[in-house]
């Protein structure tokens, strides 16, 4: 069922960062990567995106008909929580800036959106190795 059913981070209402990981964005690139390890997992991948977007906006339409029956429920911004600055980093990692890129060239499929995301990947790629690199390098 995992194939189906990826690993998704419910939100939990004391974690900004954990609110971060149940953005679409970092959704859909942890889908990517997951399913990137194989073929089969390439083949699968259309699907198992699409799974994700339309349970993504369900749950999101959910909580907009949550909050306006309850207004009480509805979480607090982000630059509250403690553990804001996490968050703020979690925004800048690989798998959330993949989900990003996505995201964009799905909005943008007409012009060339999807090949844009070739080349986007790889620059991001790139950039993840070169901050991984310069990490290693530091705790030295």
């Amino acid at each position: 069922m995992d194939i189906i059913n990826p690993k998704v981070t419910f939100i939990q209402a004391n974690s900004a960062k954990a609110r971060i990981q149940n953005q679409l964005s970092y959704k859909l690139g942890q889908a990517m990567i997951i399913n990137s390890k194989s073929i089969l997992g390439f083949i699968r991948m259309p699907y198992v995106l699409s799974y994700i977007k339309d349970k993504h906006k369900l749950e999101q339409k959910i909580y907009q008909e949550k909050i306006k029956k309850y207004p009480s429920l509805k979480l607090p911004p982000l630059e509250t929580y403690s553990d804001y600055y996490e968050a703020l980093k979690e925004k800048e990692c690989f798998t959330y800036k993949l989900g990003q890129a996505l995201i964009k060239a799905n909005n943008n499929w007409y012009g060339g959106g999807y090949i844009k995301l070739w080349f986007e990947i790889r620059k991001l790629k790139k950039e993840f190795k070169s901050k991984k690199h310069k990490s290693f390098m530091s705790k030295d």
